[in-house]
C-alpha cells in the first residue's frame, strides 16, 4: 500500500490551505507568514530575480515557520527544476504550461526513477544533506515533493484534462491574471466568461484526482474558488499588503493635517 504523502494528509485535516506570496523571498517574512499561520509561502522565480543561494534561504526560513515552501520557477528546464528541488521547495510550479508533453519534461527532471529521471545529488537539502538512508531519502523526496503545472492559457484549460493526467503531476495551479489575457480580457476578473474558464480549469484538475491551486486575491474569484473547493489558495502578498497599509496610513495622516486648524 502506498504511503500518503504529507500533503494528502495535511489535506484530510485541513481541506483548503492558505498561501502567501513573499515577493522579495525575505527568509525571515516567509517564517513570519508560516507562524502567522500561512500553510505555503511562495516565491517568484519566473518574474522576480532571486537566485540560488536566496531560494534555498527562503526555504529554510518557510519550515523555521511551520510553512511548506513554494517555488515558481521560469520554465521546466531540468536546471531549473533541479535547482528548486535542491534547495527543499515542497512545491515547485511551472509557468505557462500548454501540453501533456511539456509536464512530462518536469516529471522527468523532478521524480526519480520511476516515472522520472532526476539527477542525484545526495548530499543537498533536498535530500537531507545526505543524513540516514540514501535511498529512503530519494522515496520522501519523490513521495513528498510537489510538482504543479500552471494552468494560465485558453489553449491551457482546452488541454488541461491531458495535461493534468500526466503520472507524477500532482496538480494544477490556475493563474487567472494571464489566463484573463489570453482570452482578450485582461484583468477582467468580474467577467462571466473569466470566471467561468476559470472554474472550468478547478473542475477538470479536481475530476483527474489532482490537487487543484490558484492565486487569487479579487473577490469574485475567491468566491468562484470557494464554491469550487480548491483546495490551495495563494490568497495574500507581500508587497500587495504592503502596498495597501502604506497607501491607508498616507491617507489617514493626510486627512487628519487636512483637518488641522489653520
Amino acid at each position: 500500500m502506498t504511503q500518503a504523502s504529507d500533503l494528502d494528509q495535511l489535506l484530510k485535516k485541513k481541506p483548503t490551505l492558505l498561501g502567501c506570496g513573499i515577493d522579495s523571498a525575505s527568509p525571515a517574512i516567509a517564517e513570519m507568514a508560516g507562524m502567522l499561520g500561512y500553510d505555503i509561502v511562495w516565491a517568484d522565480l519566473e518574474h522576480a530575480s532571486i537566485d540560488h543561494k536566496l531560494s534555498e534561504e527562503f526555504c529554510r526560513g518557510a519550515r523555521a515557520g511551520g510553512a511548506m515552501p513554494m517555488l515558481r520557477i521560469p520554465d521546466s528546464s531540468r536546471c531549473h527544476v533541479l535547482h528548486a528541488l535542491e534547495a527543499g521547495a515542497r512545491f515547485v510550479v511551472v509557468p505557462m504550461v500548454e501540453s501533456p508533453e511539456q509536464a512530462r519534461d518536469i516529471v522527468a527532471h523532478g521524480k526519480y526513477s520511476p516515472p522520472g529521471n532526476r539527477g542525484v545529488n545526495g548530499s543537498s537539502r533536498g535530500l537531507a544533506y545526505g543524513i540516514g538512508d540514501k535511498l529512503e531519502n530519494m522515496r520522501l523526496a519523490d513521495r513528498n515533493t510537489y510538482l504543479f503545472v500552471q494552468i494560465e492559457t485558453v489553449l491551457a484549460v482546452r488541454r488541461c484534462a491531458e495535461i493534468i493526467a500526466v503520472e507524477g503531476i500532482t496538480g494544477g495551479l490556475v493563474g487567472p491574471a494571464d489566463l484573463s489575457v489570453s482570452m482578450g480580457k485582461p484583468l477582467a476578473f468580474d467577467d462571466p466568461e473569466v470566471v467561468a474558464s476559470f472554474r472550468q480549469a478547478i473542475r477538470t484538475i479536481r475530476s483527474h484526482g489532482r490537487i487543484s491551486a490558484a492565486v487569487i486575491a479579487h473577490p469574485a474569484l475567491l468566491e468562484a474558488g470557494i464554491e469550487e473547493n480548491l483546495q490551495i489558495m495563494i490568497c495574500a502578498g507581500e508587497i500587495s499588503g504592503l502596498r495597501e497599509h502604506l497607501q491607508q496610513k498616507l491617507n489617514n495622516v493626510n486627512h487628519l493635517l487636512r483637518q488641522r486648524p489653520d
